[in-house]
């Protein structure tokens, strides 16, 4: 606003004249803000409200379903021996149960060293003499990590090679023992010592650690297999097993990747054959089944962002251009293709406006701009002005509105072009480099250009030069178009609109939910990748072009055909599976060996060193009754192990998921009928009880809420304060006059009304079951009454006995006793009057004109009255404006003639000698 001193020759209070002159347009713009102040304050109640009301919807959608209610409760014979929690779907009755072993983990006690032993006590002084010592720590899954130790290595140094090994260690100065243990139960988590050669095996008996368990002498004796006192039939008989391992490993993964197709497959065919069965039912010509099966395939948003040509090309959204058309594209590389969508209306002289990139429109004649009003004529049509230099406005209501498709070209690519000090243009290229008016190329990086040769790497002693934000300049891409518009390109979104109204008795909302799903799963199988080559028979590839051709001959029954004999493939597959694990398994020291290049020197030096591990583990086996630490003590890590009704179940933990029961195995119960303890599963009823109660405690706070909004006391008088009026208050005062305004807001609200009405009529309706008509009163659940009820809490639901009520705690607990004398009675009325209440909040959630998806008030409606305040104040604000300035020019001039007369006055009287 600009400074204005006035009154200066008049001594006039021209502010205070002007300000009450306008006084009436202040008022005007004043009343506009404090309505759209109201209505924004009246946005949010309703927005917390419907936040908390689609809370309700969706935990009543939960409970219209029978699985909310199948809650269970366990108890154990023996509760010393195992925990059991049963899930909702878990089976009722009684189950029998035995413990046979518990997971643990792998310990090592090492043997008892010397009183004089710590940490820092070196091996040699444990009495090791021999030069480096290799010490493999082998895992259950059969990783392996080579430790290598000296006659230097302390002991600190051995726990701490133990620990990045993957172990827990530790050394008990109180006991001068070493402590290994593996982190987590199970046999894949235990672990053995092993030497990898001969000073291995001495270092570890020096330090105790030397152990004849089970799981040491099989590491041992998984080298040792190979063993030939032949030193070339040693190295063949390593080398053709790992052509067993490679072609072990080779037919598993091929089976393995066949069963996954097939298994997949079952599916995917299930789905192309009802895709099919359904495009051929739509009523729609093939070429438009090929359209609506790629409409169908894309989300709702890639739908709105695209267009699709006459051969059913989809052209992706890229870019809006300055002049408000949009650019779409197809393809990539120097293939790629280009639509270019222009939106244009009439006036009712049938004029042609362009719409821009501001949504306003543009006179293709004279470039004038019509920008939204916010207001429309009676046919809908909204009104657009034109507002000139001199403030004359010209309003037109624009009809029409039509968006025409254009075949695109691109007329100048886009760039970013830099100018250096010196002058030299560097222009930005398609590898992502810039190419300098000199010839040279270069890249960019803070600000810098360096040259750079052919292959991206900086020239010796090239070009540099530095550039600032200041010296760049971007040039956009601009396109040029045909004068013809496309007659078959559409909008995805508007073409899928309309084939289904098109074909509105065959593309209902059930045919087009089940045609998306199924499309979407036929889309996931073709686009997934696949390890397998096309040559296999059962290769994505060929069980695709399978499928669709015994559906192209026969149908779906022709495709089950086809499916039927996957079975026997499978199961072939798994028998393959299980041989070439065998082999693996047998083999599984040589895996590393295995995956390396056979022709490679690595290979060479690692097949040579293998040999030498096979000769060592030979050796160490035949000493091993004088390295073996008769002190030490190994116990072997294992999986636990259970017995479910009979079967056999194995876990590297304790616990288990069978079934709907979740097992915690704590101590082993022997097998057998006799040693078996019970599980015994049931309804839960206190649950199913809680459950319901759970659900009538967030209705009636929602409800009683609703309620007080619906009834709260007027606040008439009361509007919104303007600055001026809340400088005249205190804070408090600002804050309790607003809160008087805010909880009066949805005062007999009808969105609000009609809500409350659908949701009480829902809970009072009745649910016939089995002929017999229930009510919500016959499992003593009933509201207090207008007179009994506190205020605005009429509507809410008490339960009989329950002991938190107050109200009704003393009563006959009505609903319990039906709950186990009856669940199923109660279950399927719940069931019922939830559905009864999901639907009806639904419907009213629906999408409408007026309001969005998920939304039980106007929201819609409310915003565009925001917007119409929004314009309405500006124009306002406009018009004080112009009032100000015409009366401030008015009094400006009177100021500058009566100074004027001043002057002249003050001149005559010099003049005569005043």
């Amino acid at each position: 606003m600009p400074i204005r001193i006035t009154g200066l020759a008049s001594g006039l209070d021209t502010e205070s004249i002007i300000s009450a002159l306008v006084s009436s347009y202040n008022y005007k713009t004043n009343k506009y803000k404090k309505a759209q102040t109201k209505l924004s304050w009246k946005q949010d109640a309703w927005k917390s409200l419907n936040t908390k009301i689609y809370s309700l919807y969706s935990s009543v959608g939960s409970m219209k379903l029978s699985t909310a209610y199948n809650l269970k409760s366990t108890t154990v014979s023996d509760s010393t021996k195992a925990t059991v929690k049963a899930g909702n779907n878990a089976p009722t009755g009684t189950q029998q149960l035995n413990i046979l072993k518990v997971a643990q983990a792998g310990y090592l006690t090492g043997a008892q060293l010397s009183n004089s032993t710590t940490t820092s006590t070196t091996l040699a002084e444990l009495g090791y003499t021999g030069g480096d010592a290799k010490i493999n720590l082998t895992k259950g899954d059969g990783t392996t990590k080579e430790i290598t130790l000296t006659q230097g290595s302390t002991v600190g140094d051995v726990i701490a090679s133990l620990k990045d090994a993957g172990v827990s260690a530790n050394f008990d100065e109180t006991n001068h023992r070493i402590f290994i243990s593996s982190k987590d139960t199970g046999k894949d988590n235990d672990f053995t010592l092993t030497g990898g050669n001969t000073e291995g095996a001495r270092a570890l008996y020096q330090m105790g650690l030397a152990v004849g368990s089970d799981a040491t002498n099989a590491t041992y004796k998984s080298y040792t297999q190979y063993y030939d006192a032949d030193g070339n039939k040693l190295q063949q008989n390593v080398v053709d097993a790992i052509r067993t391992y490679q072609d072990a490993k080779t037919a598993y993964e091929t089976a393995s990747a066949q069963n996954t197709n097939l298994t997949s497959a079952y599916g995917y065919a299930t789905a192309y054959s009802e895709m099919q069965d359904a495009l051929k039912n739509s009523g729609l010509t093939t070429d438009e089944q090929k359209k609506l099966t790629t409409l169908l395939g894309m989300s709702a948003t890639q739908r709105v962002n695209s267009v699709m040509d006459a051969s059913g090309n989809v052209y992706t959204k890229s870019t809006t251009l300055d002049d408000g058309s949009t650019i779409y594209e197809y393809g990539s590389g120097n293939d790629k293709k280009y639509i270019q969508a222009i939106t244009t209306a009439k006036d009712d002289h049938n004029n042609i406006y362009t719409k821009n990139a501001d949504g306003n429109y543009v006179d293709s004649g004279a470039g004038l701009v019509y920008k939204a009003t916010g207001e429309k004529d009676s046919d809908g049509n909204t009104y657009y002005v034109y507002t000139a230099s001199d403030g004359q406005e010209a309003k037109i209501a624009m009809k029409d509105e039509t968006t025409n498709y254009y075949q695109a070209d691109v007329a100048q690519k886009g760039y970013t072009e830099y100018t250096d000090n010196d002058g030299i243009v560097y222009r930005s290229n398609e590898k992502g480099n810039y190419t300098g008016s000199d010839g040279k190329t270069y890249k960019l990086e803070n600000n810098t250009f360096t040259e750079i040769d052919s292959d991206g790497n900086a020239v010796s002693n090239g070009r540099t030069a530095t550039v600032t934000e200041d010296q760049k300049k971007e040039v956009k891409t601009t396109y040029s178009h045909g004068n013809t518009a496309l007659s078959d390109t559409t909008r995805a979104a508007d073409l899928l609109s309309r084939f289904r109204e098109d074909h509105k008795d065959t593309l209902t909302d059930d045919v087009v939910s089940k045609l998306t799903s199924n499309i979407e799963k036929v889309n996931v199988y073709e686009s997934a990748e696949d390890s397998l080559d096309d040559t296999d028979t059962y290769s994505k590839k060929n069980i695709i072009s399978s499928i669709q051709q015994a559906y192209q001959s026969g149908g779906a029954s022709a495709v089950t055909e086809v499916t039927n004999k996957y079975a026997e493939k499978i199961t072939e597959n798994q028998t393959a599976m299980t041989t070439a694990q065998k082999k693996m398994d047998d083999n599984s020291v040589l895996a590393d060996l295995a995956a390396m290049d056979s022709t490679s020197s690595d290979y060479t030096t690692a097949l040579a060193a293998f040999v030498n591990k096979v000769q060592d583990s030979q050796r160490i086996l035949d000493q091993s009754s004088t390295l073996t630490n008769s002190g030490a003590k190994k116990i072997d890590g294992c999986d636990s192990e259970i017995k479910l009704n009979g079967i056999t179940y194995t876990s590297s933990l304790n616990t288990y998921s069978i079934n709907g029961l979740s097992i915690t195995a704590m101590q082993a119960t022997g097998d057998g009928d006799t040693n078996a303890i019970t599980v015994t599963t049931a309804t839960d009823t206190q649950a199913i009880y809680d459950k319901i109660k759970s659900f009538l405690t967030q209705y009636n706070s929602l409800i009683n809420e609703m309620t007080s909004l619906y009834n709260a006391d007027t606040a008439k008088g009361y509007e919104p304060l303007t600055d001026d009026e809340k400088s005249a208050m205190s804070d408090s005062e600002v804050e309790k006059w607003e809160e008087k305004i805010k909880s009066s807001l949805l005062r007999r609200d009808d969105s609000l009304e009609s809500v409350m009405n659908l949701m009480t009529n829902a809970m009072s309706q009745p649910v016939t079951i089995d002929g017999k008509k229930y009510y919500l009163s016959s499992f003593g659940i009933k509201t207090l009454g207008f007179l009994n009820a506190p205020e605005n809490q009429q509507n809410a639901y008490h339960i009989d006995g329950d002991e938190d009520d107050t109200a009704t705690s003393g009563n006959e607990d009505k609903l319990m006793a039906m709950i186990n004398s009856d669940p199923d009675t109660v279950v399927s009325f719940m069931q019922q009057l939830t559905t009864n209440l999901y639907d009806a909040i639904g419907t009213k959630m629906k999408s409408s004109t007026l309001s969005s998806i998920y939304k039980v008030y106007n929201d819609k409606e409310m915003a565009s009255e925001y917007s119409d305040y929004t314009t309405t104040i500006k124009k306002w604000e406009q018009k004080l404006q112009d009032q100000e300035d015409a009366y401030y020019k008015k009094f400006s001039a009177m100021e500058t003639a009566l100074s004027k007369l001043q002057s002249q006055t003050s001149s005559l009287s010099n003049l005569f000698g005043g």
